[in-house]
């Protein structure tokens, strides 16, 4: 673990999402549809535990802190069993990723006041992880030029799917300014945007503990309180706060992040591989560029040969007992 880099670096790993769109795929593999951060797709572990490895190296389990829904903590708690530190936070009610955050900073905040954070999905793939999390520690590093630094990648705008962010004025380093930045891109867009040196959003962003709160309390004040009350140790006050917060709508991450701040930077990352997955055509379409496909075709022909010998093996199980307990008929000739 290099602690001369990321002594002070935090992790969330937003992992409480219900991304069903890989449903189709995930059956064939393995019988089951979780959502997409608790599959087991390719590489050695499900997405979540990709994450996790991913920056395990750099922080220590203890810094990290993952959220899921109630619905899938035991899933949680059984891939993450490799990492005993880790600080799962389960929240009950659907309420968007920006509350995920707020619950999360809170436990940062109770630990250490001054870190440095890095809020990440749990859900995407990345094959190459090296250039990714060596760009997160630098970013968390050169917070002293920009109040948040968004992690931006090269090279994967195949069918624009993705927000885009435009790099700036140089702030040192390998940090830019972000100058743009945008929803989804059509295709054409997309190769117009990339042409002109636009990065694609990876939904990870780098930022001092203290900034990203006072942006998601500016927009979430209710949540913000009731989360501060939870973590200062006053359950039944934040019980209270949050009653109201349920009927509040969720706000979403990017624009909490994005709209109204300032001093926004974007680090560029090359060459990592990452995609998000969106359908399972965007997975055949990876690995096939890795030559991976293969492997994933494999599980899903043993999976169908299994399920095929089961069957057949149920069938005729349940025609021997029907054979068993028929009664016999017996024929009379005429004479």
């Amino acid at each position: 673990m290099s602690q001369s880099h990321s002594e002070d670096l935090h992790a969330i790993i937003l992992a409480s999402g219900e991304d069903h769109r890989l449903m189709s795929l995930t059956e064939a593999l393995d019988g089951v549809a979780p959502p997409k951060q608790f599959a087991l797709i390719a590489g050695t572990g499900s997405l979540l535990q990709q994450t996790v490895a991913r920056y395990a190296n750099e922080i220590p389990a203890e810094r990290m802190v993952v959220v899921v829904s109630s619905a899938h903590e035991a899933a949680a708690h059984a891939q993450l069993r490799e990492w005993p530190g880790i600080d799962l936070v389960v929240r009950s009610a659907a309420c968007g990723a920006g509350l995920d955050l707020l619950l999360a900073l809170g436990r940062v905040f109770s630990r250490s006041p001054d870190a440095r954070v890095v809020v990440t999905p749990a859900d995407h793939y990345v094959p190459r992880p090296e250039a990714l999390v060596e760009s997160v520690v630098a970013a968390s590093q050169a917070l002293d030029h920009a109040a948040a630094i968004f992690v931006g990648v090269s090279g994967c705008h195949r069918k624009g799917k993705w927000a885009w962010l435009v790099p700036g004025n140089p702030l040192g380093g390998r940090i830019f300014s972000l100058a743009r930045w945008g929803e989804r891109a059509s295709s054409a867009q997309a190769a117009q945007l990339e042409a002109a040196g636009a990065l694609w959003d990876t939904s990870t962003v780098v930022a001092r503990a203290e900034y990203l709160w006072y942006l998601a309390a500016r927009q979430m004040p209710m949540q913000a309180e009731a989360v501060a009350c939870l973590w200062a140790g006053r359950p039944s006050l934040a019980s209270a706060v949050a009653t109201g917060c349920l009927e509040m709508p969720p706000v979403n991450l990017g624009d909490l992040l994005l709209r109204g701040a300032k001093d926004l930077a974007v680090i560029p990352v090359h060459r990592s591989g990452w995609t998000e997955w969106t359908c399972a055509q965007d997975v055949i379409d990876s690995l096939e560029d890795r030559g991976d496909l293969d492997v994933l075709l494999s599980r899903i022909l043993a999976r169908q040969r299994a399920f095929g010998r089961t069957e057949l093996r149920r069938r005729v199980q349940a025609n021997s007992t029907h054979e068993e307990t028929s009664p016999q008929r017996i024929g009379s000739v005429a004479a």
